[in-house]
């Protein structure tokens, strides 16, 4: 069976899945609620009926794909051709920190990837051979001295070395001048890079230097990451040193305010915005729960690898008094694990080797080690936590959850919809032992398959409509071959109805956050355009298999009303973010109107009494007295309690210079905090 075969078989079962529906007549069903379960119950046998073709026509596009992989490949090689390399040379003064080699795909004919800070009229092409000419025009170039074409164009070269002689030419791209180049500089004699990137258990490390916004460093790195490195594009984890013998891990400041030791290299590829790392990061970061996170171009000795995203390791912010978990979804060697009780054991199904009901220690601080904390105590303290947490009939969990942050990580999966919302890479800590030391979400880690473009796994419980639209609560969506049975931890936070209370206020007090992810988009996509080009020169727009992909049939029918999905056919890197900034606007509206309808709202009027401004506290609707507390905040992000302002009104003096200082008033009623905001004077 040809690619092109197996790709419309694929196609076919997506939509079978999608209209599970169109089988039913209109008349079948009388009532809403009936039409409901109507739904669910034809979705979970369309899902399960699905899945055996889908998984069958994935098989054999994955083994036409491999054929060809392992065909050969004429790949033209301008060293082996000419036993020399052609590069351009380290040039600070012209903005370059690291060589850079020509890449080639055919004969004669290559690219120069360079840096957005790199001067291309400043450089010049050498080569490592005094045999080895070079002219153009009649003119011979020395090394060093062969002038590279400006960015979008191209020169071409006779080269010439005894009797092979070639026409070479190479085209410059360049990448954006905000994204930041790193050079990594590999000492081969330390390890290879080449077993570094064969090994699939991430053991084989090399060593070297690194080379980011003008800065030396010392450095050891290896693979990581799961489904995403059996891809051409690799992911890394890379570790400082202070010195040359790597001897002594040190803490390095690349990005934001966060020093650390260890930093991944998210390779994106999975993702053809290259985008959903950076901004689902950055609405983490903006709730409390991320990550500093940049883009960066990454060469490794000279070779070009694509844009990247750079953020601290996942575990790296385990306190010296307490530890780091992971709810994950494979089997450990290196780190240990424990199940958490009576969870839905999906792996037996999904993987031989995994399990999605387990908890991974990451990592234990010294003091907490010192302390006697190990893989059984923190296993008991969980499995208390867990306990509680299934024990609906009290509100005991929370001495265990922190509220705000496990709220505002339901929230994450809740607008980006993940796939690992029950698969794995959600993070925990406890930052002590006492009793007031809980179990904190974040941070929020791994969002390439995110914001509406997912993994398609019709039996992981999820449905391709509930994962792709802007509609629906997610969490609650999740585990469809274990109904009775508990799946998730945010799906069992999500049953307490306190918990959604808390879901709520968090929404209402951070969603200037939510509000803020598409002009967040149309900024990083404006400043990262030309990156992204250049990545796509290399790995093309459209480089991942079709059952990563969806439909233009499929994604012309997502949505309902206001909520409907505008997609656009994903030709080129504007349509993926297009279609990003289409889901999150979309999304960000559905959680709005709902989390909205759920929560009683709240409005502030202004009145001029003499010379003073009064402004007044309502609340719309609510069933208890109300109590109030009046704040002031500088941005609109920050919000301080006005000590004493605990009444409905708030009396500012006509005139007085506020520097621009905004004020609202938390209205409470019947457990729900309403954050009603009043422009700044």
């Amino acid at each position: 069976m040809n690619k092109r075969r197996i790709a419309v078989l694929l196609l076919l079962c997506m939509i079978v899945a999608l209209f599970p529906g169109m089988a039913l007549s209109a008349g079948a069903v009388d009532a809403e609620g009936d039409a409901a379960m109507l739904e669910q119950e034809a979705l979970q046998q369309a899902a399960v009926q699905a899945d055996e073709a889908v998984a069958e026509a994935a098989a054999q596009l994955e083994a036409a794909e491999a054929a060809e992989d392992t065909a050969p490949v004429e790949k033209w090689d301008f060293k082996a051709v000419f036993k020399a390399n052609l590069y351009v040379a380290e040039n600070k003064a012209a903005g370059l920190q690291g060589d850079v080699t020509v890449a080639f795909k055919t004969a004669g004919i290559g690219t120069l990837y360079l840096p957005g800070a790199a001067d291309a009229s400043q450089l010049f092409f050498s080569w490592d051979d005094p045999n080895l000419s070079v002219t153009a025009n009649g003119v011979s170039y020395a090394s060093g001295t062969a002038p590279v074409a400006l960015p979008g164009q191209s020169v071409t070269y006779q080269v010439q070395k005894g009797s092979v002689v070639a026409l070479v030419t190479v085209k410059t791209v360049q990448g954006s001048s905000g994204v930041q180049a790193m050079f990594l500089k590999i000492d081969e004699s330390l390890g290879t890079i080449d077993a570094m990137n064969s090994d699939e258990t991430h053991e084989t490390v090399c060593y070297g230097g690194l080379n980011f916004d003008g800065t030396d460093y010392y450095i050891s790195m290896k693979g990581r990451g799961n489904s995403t490195w059996g891809f051409d594009k690799k992911p890394y984890n890379v570790t400082f040193y202070k010195k040359a013998d790597f001897a002594k891990k040190q803490k390095v400041n690349l990005v934001g305010d966060t020093s650390a030791k260890k930093w991944s290299l998210l390779a994106n590829y999975l993702d053809n915005s290259l985008m959903r790392n950076k901004i689902g990061m950055d609405l983490a970061s903006d709730l409390g729960i991320g990550l500093d996170a940049a883009y960066v171009d990454v060469w490794m000795n000279g070779e070009y690898l694509g844009n990247y995203t750079i953020t601290p390791k996942n575990d790296y912010a385990a306190p010296d008094g307490g530890y780091a978990l992971e709810n994950d979804n494979y089997l450990e060697d290196e780190d240990p694990q424990f199940e958490i009780p009576g969870m839905f054991e999906i792996g037996e199904i999904l993987h031989d080797d995994g399990f999605y009901n387990r908890i991974t220690v990451k990592d234990i601080g010294d003091d907490a080690a010192d302390a006697g904390v190990d893989a059984a105590s923190i296993e008991a303290y969980f499995t208390e936590a867990w306990y509680a947490l299934e024990d609906f009939g009290t509100e005991n969990y929370q001495n265990y959850f922190d509220m705000d942050s496990w709220a505002k990580m339901f929230l994450m999966y809740e607008v980006t919809k993940t796939y690992d919302c029950f698969s794995g890479s959600l993070l925990m800590h406890r930052d002590g032992l006492t009793e007031a030391d809980k179990l904190i979400a974040g941070p929020m880690w791994d969002m390439d398959n995110t914001f509406g473009r997912t993994l398609h796994k019709f039996l992981a419980g999820v449905t391709i409509p509930n994962q792709m639209t802007a509609e629906g609560w997610y969490n609650d969506a999740i585990g469809l071959i274990a109904m009775d049975e508990p799946v998730a931890l945010l799906q069992e936070l999500g049953k307490h109805e306190s918990f959604m209370k808390h879901v709520a206020e968090i929404y209402n007090e951070y969603k200037w956050a939510f509000e803020r992810i598409v002009p967040n988009i149309e900024e990083q996509a404006a400043m990262l355009k030309a990156s992204a080009d250049m990545n796509n020169v290399l790995w093309g727009v459209n480089h991942i298999g079709t059952y990563y992909s969806v439909a233009p049939a499929i994604m012309n029918a997502l949505g309902t009303g206001k909520y409907k999905l505008n997609y656009e056919l994903t030709l080129t890197w504007e349509n993926y973010i297009h279609n990003m900034k289409e889901f999150c606007t979309k999304r960000v509206m559905w959680l709005s109107d709902h989390l909205y309808a759920e929560t009683p709202a709240g409005s502030i009027t202004e009145k001029l009494v003499g010379d003073d401004i009064i402004l007044t506290a309502a609340l719309v609707s609510g069933d208890k007295a109300n109590t109030y507390q009046w704040q002031s905040s500088p941005d609109g992000k920050v919000w301080t309690d006005l000590a004493g302002e605990t009444g409905a009104t708030l009396k500012l003096t006509n005139g007085e210079d506020y520097n621009g200082m905004q004020f609202r008033c938390v209205v409470k009623n019947d457990g729900v905090d309403i954050y009603t905001t009043h422009g700044g004077w």
